[in-house]
């Protein structure tokens, strides 16, 4: 090779490496702030976007389907699921399907950024995916669509009373639907932004329960039921398990064509659950203390709580087919609490607070709010204590004085606890900020409500999660007051102001989205015409607002507070 051939190849190097660096350059300078190109979500290209502009994107797409739900088919039959269940006035939400936006967001910015230079070229030309992040109750969903498609199923022949007579009703034959596809199928489309009808399939299947086989083992059943009652006992107090409860729990099977008289664990244990432990349970409550004069006082004990193991009571009623008994013992568990308290509490002054109206709200809403404000006064909490309302709060029930509200759940009304207690968390997020403390779970409503303006400076609670927590770090006692004063919610931190400085910014609302117009769902659960329109429009938007706590010592802490708003889709249902 001669010197001149020598010098050319160098040349060729040296400027393709200067090319491969000019390119490195640009590519990086024009993505520095946005996601490689050739990345999709599912048919949706976000290469090339910033990340406020890829969220909005996959946004409108979630915000679409919460609205509009997922249908599922099977033969005539179609049912739709919503990703979230929502109240009236949305103050119960329920998330069914969980779309981690922000997550999916970081995956793609961050996809290719710490690749060598041949990496970052291949995006150029090839195409990336990336997945949507999801979470999603699929044994919930699961139990939906078998009450949706139950009269497709096949319907063993089972035992039943009539005027304390043992009968038989005979057998369905159906379908065998294939529910755990279906969910694989959910599943891949989730995470391909797909969210276009799931159809069901299917095939033909046989009620596995005879009547024939009911009448070789009635007199069998009929023992069983001659055991009754069962009486179950705790302290001083008991429960009878009579023939008509029996009846409900016991169930037949097949093991090798071998027939089997069981108890139906799930239906035992809803019984239990239902009937017994509803009247023993009892959340542990801390103690309550109240400034008096200035001082510091036990006004209330605290008590321990205690819980029905549930499970030992199923698995102890389970073998009443081979082992015959009369009582149980019901197996309770006592739930201590840490009674220890420093007397010098050095609680001085109000350290944060906020007043919230509840404007309009219904009698019902209002007792949940003042419930919720009875658990809350007088809780003492020790420094770094993290805080937990949904801790606090304990069982949210009857028996604990709240109210149901009504929730749409597919197609129907059903009722469920807790209407007003997101009034409480709210109310208490925003006299945290006042104070400076620093917050460790929070989470905006799935809707944006009147209720709590400004936009972006909300939290939700549901048990067990959702929560909102947040941790006193003053290094001395807080004390938490609260309640109804003036139209609204009054919720005061007391303790020991140690001269931080809170700094809040007004919240930044954007991106506000109108809601589709009125669905109208058909029902069975309403006479013929009869229309309730039970979920209120609201529009989606975005907002944020940041927080910058500054410590005695310098230390500075700041936090953006990031809300997205799903708009919501008002609901009717019609009678057919």
């Amino acid at each position: 090779m001669n010197k001149i051939t020598q010098k050319k190849i160098i040349i060729f190097f040296i400027l393709s490496a200067l090319l491969l660096g000019i390119f490195y350059c640009i590519f990086e300078l024009r993505y520095s702030q946005k996601i490689y190109p050739n990345i999709y979500t599912g048919e949706f290209q976000i290469g090339g976007l910033s990340k406020i502009e890829a969220k909005k994107l996959i946004n409108q797409q979630v915000d679409n389907v919460n609205q509009k739900g997922i249908n599922f088919v099977f033969r005539e039959k179609e049912i739709t699921i919503y990703p979230i269940r929502s109240s009236s006035d949305a103050e119960i939400v329920k998330t069914i399907i969980d779309f981690n936006v922000n997550k999916t967001i970081d995956n793609a910015f961050y996809m290719g950024k710490n690749g060598n230079i041949l990496e970052k070229i291949s995006f150029l030309f090839n195409r990336k995916n990336i997945a949507l992040e999801t979470i999603f109750e699929k044994e919930e969903i699961i139990d939906d669509l078998k009450r949706a498609f139950s009269s497709y199923s096949p319907q063993n022949a089972y035992f039943y009373l009539d005027n304390n007579l043992l009968k038989i009703k005979g057998e369905k034959d159906g379908y065998a639907i294939n529910y755990t596809e279906g969910m694989d199928i959910l599943e891949s489309n989730l995470s391909n932004l797909n969210f276009s009808e799931i159809t069901l399939s299917g095939i033909q299947a046989l009620a596995e329960i005879r009547e024939e086989d009911c009448l070789l083992i009635k007199n069998e059943v009929e023992d069983i039921l001659n055991l009754t009652p069962i009486i179950l006992k705790y302290d001083k107090k008991s429960w009878a398990i009579n023939k008509d409860d029996m009846i409900e729990i016991i169930e037949l099977s097949k093991n090798n064509d071998e027939l089997l008289i069981n108890i139906n664990e799930e239906k035992a244990r809803i019984y239990i659950k239902e009937n017994i432990a509803s009247q023993i349970d009892q959340s542990p409550r801390l103690p309550k203390f109240n400034l008096s004069n200035g001082t510091v006082e036990n006004f209330e004990p605290g008590r321990e709580g205690r819980k029905l193991d549930i499970e030992k009571t199923v698995n102890i009623l389970s073998k009443l087919i081979d082992e015959p008994f009369k009582y149980i013992d019901l197996p309770v568990e006592k739930i201590v609490l840490d009674s220890s308290y420093s007397n010098e509490l050095e609680i001085k002054e109000i350290i944060g607070k906020y007043n919230l109206s509840f404007g309009s709200s219904t009698v019902s809403r209002i007792a949940n709010i003042q419930n919720g404000a009875n658990s809350l006064n007088g809780i003492l909490l020790k420094p770094g204590e993290e805080f937990s309302t949904i801790n606090a709060l304990g069982e949210i029930d009857e028996n604990n004085g709240y109210f149901k509200e009504a929730v749409i759940k597919n197609d129907a009304i059903v009722y469920e606890f807790g209407g007003g207690l997101c009034h409480l968390s709210t109310t208490l997020f925003r006299a945290t900020l006042s104070a400076g403390l620093p917050i460790t779970m929070r989470q905006n409503h799935s809707y944006h409500m009147p209720y709590y303006e400004p936009a972006g400076m909300d939290a939700t609670i549901y048990y067990p999660l959702p929560d909102f927590r947040f941790i006193n770090d003053t290094g001395k006692h807080i004390l938490i007051q609260a309640e109804l004063r003036d139209g609204g919610l009054l919720i005061e931190l007391w303790g020991t102001n140690d001269g931080r400085i809170i700094n809040i910014s007004e919240p930044v609302v954007y991106n506000i989205v109108k809601p589709n117009p009125t669905k109208i769902i058909k029902t069975n659960t309403l006479p013929s015409q009869k229309m309730e329109c039970t979920l209120i429009p609201y529009d989606g938007l975005d907002a944020y607002f940041d927080y910058e706590i500054i410590y005695p010592s310098g230390e500075v802490r700041k936090k953006r507070f990031e809300s997205h708003y799903i708009p919501r889709q008002g609901i009717c249902l019609l009678g057919n």
